[in-house]
């Protein structure tokens, strides 16, 4: 398969209408008086108060008297980190207006959902996309007796690459979910190939940040902390593609975007950053990309 990127598009607070309200805590008010450690919404984020007696001290604008938390629910699914999510019950809803086209779209680390719909929706054509996909959990190896009998997982990540590109139209998706659902990352962006496909050797691998102590008396005490997904994967391309290439590449620097190797293997597909690439200029008419992608923490 061709090695595929989704770029992230910018979302704003402004670009975003959902069934999933902003009501985590009481919007500030000018003329309310606030106690250490109370919280209020604004601007579509959280901030707490880091001092008693706080009256008519405006967030964004007060450094010394608030502390951003972060973005409110609905928006935690905006935030590009998966650590992050936006959680509800039973069914949501989310239309996105990005103001520009977008031909791809993921949803990462999430849990307890059941289906997703996805529309896109242009103000003067109508709906020109719309699939639904059942999101169903899945058992730990093939065939009947562990699909009958097994233990089975859910999915945590979906991923639709062929939405028609219409620059004026809005994304809306609704979300079927079980009692408690809870959606790490919605990316929505413009894919870019890379390369003519991903050649046979894929390494894939974690880093792990857990530590092992041991104690004076020789007990071993484990730690599990988080740990990042890495993938280590060399691509063909043609040199009449070495500047485009390098262009993209130079382009998604510290920048988390969604790496796409294979299309029936879920788990060798990573949202993260590369640490790294070079190119081996070796045949006349092709070159040899390798490239080493490494995810973000997760825990």
């Amino acid at each position: 398969m061709t090695l595929t990127v989704v770029k992230p598009s910018l979302i704003t607070p402004a670009m975003v209408n959902s069934s999933v309200l902003e009501d985590d805590y009481p919007p500030w008010e000018g003329a309310a008086t606030y106690a250490e450690d109370a919280r209020v919404l604004f601007d579509h984020r959280v901030w707490q108060s880091s001092q008693p007696a706080n009256t008519g001290k405006q967030p964004e604008s007060n450094a010394t008297w608030w502390v951003e938390v972060g973005p409110t629910n609905r928006m935690k699914a905006f935030d590009l980190s998966h650590t992050t999510q936006t959680r509800f019950a039973h069914t949501a809803w989310f239309e996105i207006n990005t103001g520009r086209a977008v031909n791809g779209i993921a949803l990462l680390a999430f849990d307890g959902l059941r289906s997703v719909r996805v529309q896109v929706i242009d103000p003067g054509y109508g709906t020109v996309y719309d699939k639904t996909t059942l999101l169903w959990t899945h058992p730990d190896q093939s065939g009947w007796y562990p699909w009958t009998f097994g233990e089975r997982h859910e999915r945590s990540n979906f991923f639709a690459l062929d939405l028609p590109s219409y620059p004026t139209a809005k994304v809306r998706l609704d979300f079927e979910a079980a009692s408690d659902a809870g959606i790490g990352v919605i990316l929505l962006g413009q894919q870019k190939q890379i390369g003519l496909g991903v050649l046979a050797g894929v390494r894939m691998g974690i880093v792990d940040y857990s530590r092992k102590t041991t104690n004076e008396w020789g007990d071993v005490t484990l730690q599990k902390r988080g740990f990042s997904r890495t993938r280590t994967l060399d691509v063909l391309i043609s040199n009449n593609e070495l500047d485009n290439v390098d262009r993209i590449l130079s382009d998604l620097r510290a920048t988390p975007a969604f790496w796409v190797l294979s299309d029936r293997r879920e788990r060798l597909n990573v949202y993260g950053k590369y640490n790294g690439y070079d190119v081996g200029v070796q045949y006349a008419r092709h070159s040899e990309l390798s490239l080493q992608l490494e995810g973000l923490l997760e825990s």
